[in-house]
């Protein structure tokens, strides 16, 4: 699956930094839209209505499970109507917090398109790329719109399965309205000739 192998270029080049610096930024491949589309098992537009934190068993991580109300699937076997659970490591429990730089932050009310993996034998989804996978919806404005936020993350540009270089996040010079998104995402998942 996609996740595990962005987690694993992750904790190997946090591993390896660790030791030297406090960590500032979690180092991800880059990925495009084209690419999250098609990687992704399941993109839907919904909302967050629930978050729970809890420790693992051996009360060494804590993760957050949220859960997304499906307004509408893009891709997958998500419905409308349909609640979603996404795990993500870091939260708070007993006063203690844990957080990972470039996660995804889902915030309770939240109106969101997310691309995500999913495991079917736990029921739970991960979002693919950090933050890469997550875009907000903002009503705002007169049209709704999608933002993207990459705070804590360092873009590694991958080529062959080796890291080639950083790269800075992509500068998007305006939000795009949310129905022009969501025709982006649905031409990517078009057939290539």
């Amino acid at each position: 699956m996609a996740h595990r192998a962005i987690l694993a270029l992750s904790l190997a080049v946090g591993s390896l930094t660790a030791a030297a610096t406090p960590a500032a930024a979690t180092i991800v491949k880059s990925l495009g839209l084209d690419e999250l589309a098609r990687s992704a098992d399941v993109i839907v537009q919904g909302r967050v209505e629930r978050r729970t934190m809890s420790w693992n068993d051996e009360r060494t991580r804590i993760y957050t499970v949220s859960e997304i109300r499906v307004d509408e699937s893009l891709k997958g076997p998500a419905r409308a109507g349909e609640a979603l659970r996404v795990r993500q490591l870091g939260g708070e429990v007993d006063g203690i917090a844990q957080s990972i730089a470039g996660n995804a932050k889902l915030a309770l009310g939240e109106e969101v398109i997310l691309f995500l993996d999913r495991d079917e034998a736990n029921g739970l989804h991960y979002v693919v790329g950090m933050a890469q996978g997550k875009y907000a919806i903002d009503r705002k404005g007169r049209q709704p719109t999608v933002v993207r936020t990459l705070d804590g993350l360092a873009m590694a540009e991958v080529e062959q399965g080796r890291v080639r270089g950083l790269q800075a996040p992509p500068v998007v010079q305006a939000p795009p309205a949310l129905e022009v998104f969501k025709a982006q995402i649905r031409a990517a998942l078009q057939p290539r000739p």
